[in-house]
């Protein structure tokens, strides 16, 4: 029931503009994004992206390229391949440290626009029971979170969409609907995720 709520949450879909190309060739689609922004991170390279064969890239596209994008690299030191967006599995709650690591992520995404501080958890699958505390803007919170097995409190990002707003960031979260248990997460201006969608058709909405 978990799962199906997250990928649910604001299930708004965008519409699909014209200005997308249909199904480019992987070069294409990697130097539409690279237009838009979306900068490798050091030591990652291209190769990294080329996991998929490139005929599923064309099956599937951007869609494929941008959730792979949010994924990190198949060799040490296993850096994420960018820090524009997260391809985040919802089946990942399983010990202490779980949700600092969801945390990280978050905050990773936003290019500093969001600093997280003092981040620590408590997670016991048995005993159900979870909270996640850090400090943003000198402000420390400490949140109660529910457990359902290993997958994640979907509250939690209702949570943190408030603290965006609340600290009045030029950004906010985006969600992308994979259509499995994982969602790809993202951090843009109303600018820049009109132009995402303008030039990818991805359904991307606001988190």
């Amino acid at each position: 029931m978990k799962r199906i709520l997250f990928m649910g949450i604001l299930a708004l879909l965008g519409c699909k503009n014209n200005s997308a190309p249909k199904n480019p060739p992987f070069e294409e689609q990697f130097q539409i994004f690279k237009d838009l922004g979306f900068k490798l991170n050091e030591e990652t390279n291209k190769s990294d992206l080329e996991r998929w064969d490139k005929q599923d890239f064309i099956d599937e596209p951007f869609s494929l390229m941008y959730m792979t994008l949010g994924q990190t690299i198949e060799r040490e030191p296993w850096k994420p391949l960018t820090n524009r967006c997260w391809d985040f599995d919802t089946e990942a709650i399983e010990d202490h440290g779980s949700y600092v690591d969801i945390i990280k992520n978050l905050e990773r995404i936003t290019r500093g626009e969001l600093i997280f501080e003092n981040i620590k958890d408590y997670v016991d699958i048995e005993e159900e029971k979870a909270w996640i505390s850090f400090t943003v803007s000198g402000k420390d919170y400490k949140w109660d979170l529910k457990i359902d097995n290993d997958w994640v409190d979907v509250d939690l990002f209702s949570k943190i969409v408030e603290l965006t707003k609340k600290n009045k960031s030029k950004g906010r979260y985006t969600y992308f609907d994979t259509g499995g248990q994982n969602a790809v997460l993202g951090f843009e201006t109303p600018e820049s995720l009109k132009e995402i969608k303008r030039k990818t058709g991805l359904k991307i909405t606001w988190l």
